[in-house]
């Protein structure tokens, strides 16, 4: 009995020290914890500090985030009360909502949702007035615009949200895309409205989702939809023969395929495969052009689905592509790299482009390019006012 009891403690004790032993050796490997979260600094050691508490709390956020198999843990820990309960962590940073069906929604989109919009009408015009002067600046250098928003899963589906999201007032709200719209439409901005679309396409008779159950954002098939309308407005716009694209049905099967099942994989289950369900994919055709164009695209993280099926389908001769204008992505293939908008030439990387394409989530609205609408008005009227002081020939 005495044997057994000593290595039971010995054990225990044994299995106590192994996370502080994986801290200091890496042994085991421990496994990496999906989502973004604010890392804790080391807390400043001083006498103060101990007596008002800020040392102890600011050393329990420093060794949590350090501690050894914390992934080890914390999926076990996700796993169990999603086994048993059915309850998702909820973490810090990207909150993730069980809705009904199993459908998975991000909470920073099902409280904007509940929400009436902020924006004041006379912003919501002078960011229209300023879009549409934009557009008109690069239609005199043969350049077309156009501007598409995407739209929230929540908009789109509000009867998958939770029980908990049946807030009262709800349908006498008018968010900032209702108010928008209104006065893009007004001023002659150049739209594809998806948000508009998809309401639209969810009524189709056996219409399939839209949206991934297991993600926040659009799947490839309406983002496929979206791309047939991108080019067939293009066409229109730039008047030239460039490739479309029409999409002559849909294909279900379990392949996930970019951003399909990102909220399944924020919560750290062991598996978040099992949340996402059957995935829809496009069946495209191409209609070849004689003209390959060259796009410079602006969008938030809503954006990569379109260009990577773009880009699978090689729609275009080049494309560059200013993820919420800060970081540059590239086509054909080559590494991305931050946004240097100190060392940028806007008028120069509008050289030989035949359009510019603005993608900007709804839940971002009136955020249209993220400063790159603004900055671009500023390089023409610098340069309209230096051909202005010229001296005439």
């Amino acid at each position: 009995m005495k044997t057994t009891l000593l290595t039971a403690a010995l054990l225990f004790s044994l299995f106590l020290a192994l996370p502080l032993f994986q801290m200091a050796t890496g042994i085991p490997p421990d496994y990496v914890l999906q989502g973004v979260e604010s890392t804790a600094g080391r807390p400043a050691i001083s006498l103060s500090a101990w007596w008002d508490g800020s040392l102890q709390a600011g050393f329990d956020a420093w060794i949590n985030q350090r501690i050894g198999l914390r992934g080890f843990m914390v999926r076990t820990a996700n796993q169990f009360n999603f086994s048993l309960f059915r309850e998702l962590p909820k973490r810090s940073g990207t909150q993730v909502l069980m809705g009904r069906g199993g459908m998975l929604f991000e909470k920073v989109y099902v409280d904007a949702y509940n929400k009436s919009g902020s924006r004041p009408e006379a912003e919501l015009r002078n960011v229209s007035i300023s879009t549409r002067r934009l557009q008109d600046r690069l239609a005199q250098d043969g350049i077309a615009f156009l501007l598409v928003i995407a739209p929230s899963k929540a908009e789109i589906y509000p009867e998958y949200l939770p029980k908990a999201a049946d807030v009262a007032g709800r349908p006498e709200r008018r968010s900032n895309y209702e108010n928008f719209i209104r006065i893009l439409r007004e001023d002659g901005v150049n739209l594809v409205d998806a948000h508009e679309l998809f309401l639209e396409w969810k009524r189709e008779p056996g219409a399939p989702l839209l949206f991934p159950k297991g993600g926040t954002h659009w799947n490839e098939y309406g983002a496929a939809r979206v791309v047939e309308r991108i080019t067939e407005r293009l066409k229109e716009l730039t008047g030239k023969d460039i490739p479309t694209v029409r999409i002559t049905g849909a294909e279900t099967n379990r392949t996930i395929v970019g951003s399909d099942n990102d909220l399944g994989e924020l919560v750290n289950l062991w598996s978040g495969r099992p949340l996402a369900g059957p995935q829809v994919h496009p069946v495209a055709e191409v209609r070849e052009g004689s003209h390959r164009p060259d796009f410079l695209v602006i969008g938030d993280s809503f954006v990569f689905t379109l260009t990577n099926f773009m880009d699978r389908l090689g729609l275009y001769r080049k494309r560059d592509t200013y993820y919420y204008y800060n970081r540059h992505y590239f086509y054909p293939v080559a590494p991305n790299v931050p946004l240097d908008k100190r060392q940028l030439d806007l008028l120069r990387e509008l050289q030989g482009r035949d359009a510019v394409v603005v993608e900007v989530g709804e839940y971002w609205l009136p955020r249209i390019g993220f400063g790159f609408v603004r900055d671009l008005l500023k390089a023409y009227e610098a340069l309209d006012a230096a051909r202005a002081a010229e001296p005439a020939s």
